[in-house]
């Protein structure tokens, strides 16, 4: 396997700093790039709108934290070869559309993510990309105590 391009998803969480590093491991074995995608989750506000007047700034002040995440991301992978990617939409839809229209070898993305309460919806994350996308998938687990 030749590995040139990593995708990284990345939502701010213990686990997908977890995956940051089994991407930064493999990086270096095989001098690839990575690349960081963070997905503003606005799939849920599209119900909301039929019942609430839409506010930009909130879309607005969700992109900025996934900016953010990013830029920390990237710290954490100083000498790395690092590109950061912010897209809107569902998580695992967005993440298949971008295997979709980019070259990406491979997927690191941890089984788990943000908080113990959304465990099963995070978890499904992951499931959904390994089901719907032809780029292998690297998934990485978190201890589901932590």
């Amino acid at each position: 396997m030749n590995v040139q391009k990593i995708l990284l998803p990345v939502d701010g969480s213990e686990g997908s700093y977890i995956a940051l590093e089994a991407a930064r491991q493999i990086s270096e074995k095989f001098g690839a790039k990575i690349i960081l995608l963070n997905v503003v989750d606005v799939g849920n506000r599209a119900s909301m709108h039929e019942y609430y007047a839409y506010d930009p700034t909130v879309e607005d002040a969700l992109v900025k934290r996934g900016q953010r995440i990013l830029e920390d991301a990237k710290t954490k992978l100083l000498g790395a070869d690092v590109e950061g990617v912010t897209v809107l939409g569902h998580p695992g839809d967005s993440i298949v559309t971008y295997c979709d229209e980019n070259p990406v070898d491979l997927v690191v993305m941890a089984t788990r993510g943000m908080t113990k309460v959304r465990r099963f919806f995070i978890g499904s994350v992951t499931n959904y990309v390994m089901h719907h996308t032809t780029v292998p998938v690297l998934a990485i687990p978190v201890d589901e105590r932590e």
